[in-house]
């Protein structure tokens, strides 16, 4: 039986590489080590697309923005000085990456594990990292075409519990499960700024407003982005981009620890994402109320300075800016319905705020965060950061920072004072786990009735309470009118909770 760890993944991958770069650019590309491939720290450009389903992840190909641009004038059949533009080379990126995608996509298929394939994706810039959360394989392949190196990267997961049926729609044609007057009017430029608005609340118990108007210093410096894909009938993504100082802060609020202990990596990251997957699991919902069938991909994280990230031929794309204390952050949706459906979106692209002013102080690396604790006077430099667009969009800027002055925010408000009402209808699975063991199918064979199977936990051991497979508590289990029951004796940390996410 296959399972994620036994399938070849690096061949089937390596494969569909050779082959599209031979068939669509007559490229012949010679696998290489790790070790011997060039850097591919300069300008570039990265094409992703994502797995949605029993399988969840993305795959990503790294390319310099110069070879970007001899492989598109290739597959267009002009020389690079005729092309116009980036757009071209966006489009052929993300065409490359569609198809391999969908190579593997038919791959995991075949090998009995569902999964969909999301619409792609460009990052285009000169200093960022990407980097796919919660994933339990992960693969990295070079190839080399003359003095030009391409780097392929694919993580996945599976995802316990998993039941196709419910992606596939229960077998229900799209036509008896799928309301089209309900479909073109989802107000989402009112859902997704309500939902982001909830989330913090919840969350964070910060009361972040929508923005109207920004000023130009909002869209520069570092930032993070936590991302996720929709695929299925509905394909698109969503995205937050958070400053880095503000992301330190939110950090340090959701796992209730000092600003100065916080990892920039690691606890940054559990946040960032955790929160893109909360707002994208929220419309996930609302495309189920009206009929439209989507898996959710795991999490991604963008960090860096110079980036910009486009979610490729949607239908309805949606840009808004939000506020809280004197920080500002975005979040951008798109979508696009499958074609097999035959329901066409109004071709909406909005930017749902305007620039107040085109000043750009000078530029900055990364602040020195050493200094940095949670005392009002104590806070250095903050960082913000260019973002992301589609339509109407200011000049890409260089990365800088600008100073400002950090007032002290009250405790955060009782946990009965926030409104949970949007999660109270939000399925979950609870379970229980006395124990596990690992055995070789030849003992699982000879396993009969009256066989005793030895567990890794002790008799008198408390048991594991799960929701969703994530650890929450502890319990112990007692005997009540004749029923089990399990008594919750220790609950986790809120710390020891987020980090059960990665």
């Amino acid at each position: 039986m296959e399972t994620l760890f036994t399938l070849d993944i690096k061949s089937s991958v390596t494969k569909s590489v050779l082959d599209v770069f031979d068939t669509m650019l007559s490229f012949q590309l010679e696998p290489v080590q790790e070790s011997d491939a060039a850097g591919l720290s300069e300008t570039r450009i990265v094409g992703s697309v994502n797995f949605a389903g029993q399988v969840s992840g993305i795959i990503l190909i790294h390319v310099k923005k110069d070879f970007a641009l001899i492989m598109t004038s290739a597959m267009l059949g002009i020389t690079p000085d005729e092309l116009e533009g980036d757009d071209e080379i966006k489009d052929v990126i993300s065409e490359l990456s569609n198809i391999i995608g969908g190579n593997l996509k038919s791959f995991f298929n075949d090998s009995g594990f569902y999964c969909a394939l999301s619409t792609p994706s460009i990052t285009l810039g000169g200093d960022f990292t990407i980097k796919t959360l919660n994933t339990e394989r992960y693969e990295s392949l070079s190839f080399s075409y003359q003095q030009h190196t391409i780097r392929i990267e694919v993580g996945v997961k599976l995802q316990s519990g998993y039941q196709a049926e419910d992606a596939k729609g229960s077998g229900l044609p799209a036509a008896s499960r799928v309301d089209p007057a309900k479909i073109r009017n989802m107000d989402i430029s009112t859902k997704v700024p309500d939902s982001v608005i909830n989330v913090f609340n919840t969350m964070l118990s910060m009361d972040v407003q929508v923005s109207s108007t920004i000023s130009q210093s909002d869209l520069e410096g570092m930032r993070t982005v936590g991302a996720v894909s929709f695929a299925g009938d509905a394909m698109g993504l969503i995205n937050i981009q958070i400053t880095s100082q503000f992301s330190l802060q939110m950090a340090a609020v959701m796992l209730d620890m000092d600003i100065n202990d916080v990892d920039v990596e690691a606890d940054v990251n559990d946040v960032i994402g955790e929160l893109s997957n909360i707002v994208g699991g929220n419309l996930k919902s609302i495309f189920s109320d009206v009929g439209l069938r989507c898996e959710l991909s795991t999490p991604s994280i963008t960090r860096g300075s110079d980036f910009k990230i486009e979610s490729m031929n949607m239908e309805r794309y949606e840009r808004f800016a939000f506020s809280y204390q004197e920080h500002v952050f975005f979040v951008e949706f798109g979508l696009k319905l499958a074609e097999g459906l035959n329901i066409p979106l109004d071709d909406v692209s909005e930017i749902n705020y305007q620039v107040a002013d085109k000043s750009s102080p000078p530029p900055a690396e990364w602040p020195d965060l050493s200094g940095i604790s949670d005392k009002p006077d104590s806070l250095p430099v903050e960082i913000e950061a260019p973002v992301s667009q589609q339509a109407e969009r200011p000049e890409e800027m260089p990365a800088v920072y600008h100073q400002k002055n950090w007032t002290g925010e009250p405790k955060t408000p009782s946990p009965v004072d926030v409104n949970l009402s949007f999660l109270l209808d939000i399925p979950l699975e609870v379970s229980i786990e006395l124990g596990r063991t690992r055995m070789k199918i030849s003992e699982l064979l000879k396993i009969r009735e009256q066989t005793v199977v030895g567990l890794s936990s002790l008799a008198d051991e408390p048991v594991d309470i799960l929701v969703n497979n994530k650890l929450i508590a502890k319990g112990e289990v007692v005997v009540e009118g004749g029923k089990y029951g399990i008594r919750v004796i220790e609950v986790l940390s809120r710390e020891d909770r987020i980090k059960s996410f990665r």
